[in-house]
């Protein structure tokens, strides 16, 4: 029971350290990009050279005009940029921030969170690129306001998910590699680049039976101005549940051992 406790406390403790970790994300980024002249919108060009790549070469196959699923694949390879780059970071989070770790007493959240918000600032950067550009191509619709429900939902259960992929990755190494490569196939399995509505019978279940797939739509269909369908709140809130209950249990089991690991 002590231990359970122990977990709640670092989970809320970490999130009462709203003020230090969202500054130091903050500042972070700002490091990360200094000297340079557009900062974080460098991000925005690699968004839009596979946006305009994959909606020509996929318009091209289809024998449709780029125009037609642009603002479909721009704004999924932008949603994907935010969970496919929260897994991508999540396995390595705890073995970065190694030095910190050893030196001071930090609640495991509290690393978790702070690479959240770094992920986020990068989101939000790419995200007002996004309406500029599709704006100006006059594909851009006004978000509705799922999106402030969806959103915060998707932030949460990839925060669950960090945790649950940051504490075996600095015991064992390999998964950390090994999540990189997950990374990778996902984003050909998801409907990043490709409408669900495409598959039929049994390849349809690559996106119906894909959790990242409804986390994705939670955040695409808003900004593309459409109300995501209910299984896919459904499916958001479920695994929140879920996730919720494995990080308390890991926190339990693994919390002060994550230290030594490094």
């Amino acid at each position: 029971m002590d231990a359970v406790e122990g977990a709640v406390r670092d989970i809320t403790d970490g999130i009462r350290l709203a003020p230090l970790w969202s500054r130091l994300a903050w500042e972070q980024t700002v490091a990360r990009f200094r000297r340079t002249i557009i900062g974080p919108f460098w991000l925005t060009a690699n968004l839009l050279a596979i946006s305009f790549s994959l909606s020509v070469v996929f318009g091209a196959m289809m024998g449709q005009n780029y125009r037609t699923n642009f603002a479909l694949i721009i704004s999924g390879i932008l949603s994907w940029a935010l969970i496919g780059g929260v897994m991508s970071d999540a396995a390595g989070v705890f073995i970065s921030a190694g030095g910190l770790m050893q030196t001071m007493k930090l609640p495991l959240t509290f690393h978790v969170l702070l690479m959240m918000t770094r992920n986020v600032i990068n989101f939000l950067a790419q995200l007002i690129a996004l309406w500029i550009v599709l704006a100006v191509l006059r594909l851009g619709a006004l978000p509705t306001w799922q999106l402030l429900v969806g959103l915060p939902i998707v932030l949460i259960d990839m925060s669950l998910i960090s945790m649950i992929l940051a504490i075996p990755s600095t015991r064992f190494r390999d998964i950390n590699q090994t999540v990189g490569f997950a990374v990778q196939i996902l984003f050909f399995l998801t409907p990043v680049f490709w409408a669900p509505s495409q598959m039929h019978g049994k390849k349809r279940l690559l996106a119906d039976l894909n959790p990242f797939a409804h986390l994705l739509e939670l955040v695409r269909q808003p900004l593309l101005g459409r109300e995501p369908a209910l299984l896919h709140f459904e499916w958001g809130i479920g695994l929140m549940v879920v996730l919720s209950v494995t990080v308390v249990a890991m926190l339990a089991l693994y919390r002060k051992r994550v230290v030594f690991w490094l």
